[in-house]
């Protein structure tokens, strides 16, 4: 998780939020051009995040949620105005998928990557913020441009039946010498078919190792007795159809 120690200007925040920063040290944690992370080392350790009006309100509500569970950082503050939103949340300890000394045991990191999903998928969905993700999924991607017909010759049809990531990639976990400590940047989560955020972790483990070698660990750390090869080739279908 790169963090560059930049000069910022508190003026340019909402008023509630300015006393987070005061003799703060503020660093550049952005990873996506979407939105602008800083990392705020002051008082407290902190995340603020600032992207365009009405797109965090959804990571601010599935982060609480999952909180609740010790499985997300703790909301400090969620503000909409003008024409960005905010969202601060607690720094929890820990370092993600791609850190170096993760990246250099790969078996283990499948492992407990595959462990973890397990443990996210094994929430209960009572309370749940957002139902029915996978045909919100498919519309949202209708939207931008997807035509998702060929996957009715799929026999699979999806079960919204756990608490899915959304964005389940290495990135995304956050681990301290390999043990779980949550999960950030959860905005696309909701109740969902676990073939979705399995085939995600299949395309992150791929990407960041450069192999398919530790497919299988990772899936049998997640347990195949709840994996279905059909449900993985309808999801790996619907990824080839999303417009590049």
């Amino acid at each position: 998780m790169k963090r560059t120690k930049i000069t910022f200007s508190t003026e340019t925040l909402p008023s509630e939020l300015r006393p987070f920063l005061e003799d703060a040290d503020v660093y550049d944690s952005s990873c996506s051009a979407s939105a602008r992370t800083l990392f705020i080392a002051g008082k407290e350790k902190a995340f603020l995040k600032i992207a365009c009006k009405g797109s965090l309100e959804r990571e601010g509500v599935m982060s609480a949620h999952l909180h609740v569970h010790s499985l997300a950082p703790r909301i400090l503050a969620y503000l909409s105005e003008g024409d960005h939103d905010y969202l601060l949340s607690e720094a929890m300890e820990g370092e993600d998928g791609t850190a170096p000394h993760h990246l250099a045991d790969p078996d283990k990191l499948a492992t407990v990557f595959g462990e973890s999903l397990r443990r996210l998928h094994s929430l209960p969905t009572e309370g749940c913020p957002y139902l029915n993700r996978t045909q919100e999924m498919a519309q949202d991607d209708m939207k931008k441009g997807a035509d998702l017909t060929p996957l009715r010759k799929h026999a699979y049809a999806p079960v919204d039946s756990v608490i899915l990531h959304g964005d389940y990639c290495l990135p995304n976990l956050l681990m301290d010498r390999f043990e779980l400590r949550g999960f950030i940047d959860v905005g696309d989560g909701g109740v969902g078919d676990r073939h979705y955020d399995l085939c995600s972790g299949l395309w992150t483990l791929r990407y960041n190792l450069h192999t398919d070698a530790y497919r299988d660990g990772f899936l049998d750390a997640y347990g195949r007795e709840a994996i279905s090869e059909e449900g993985l080739a309808y999801f790996t279908h619907w990824a080839e159809l999303l417009p590049s």
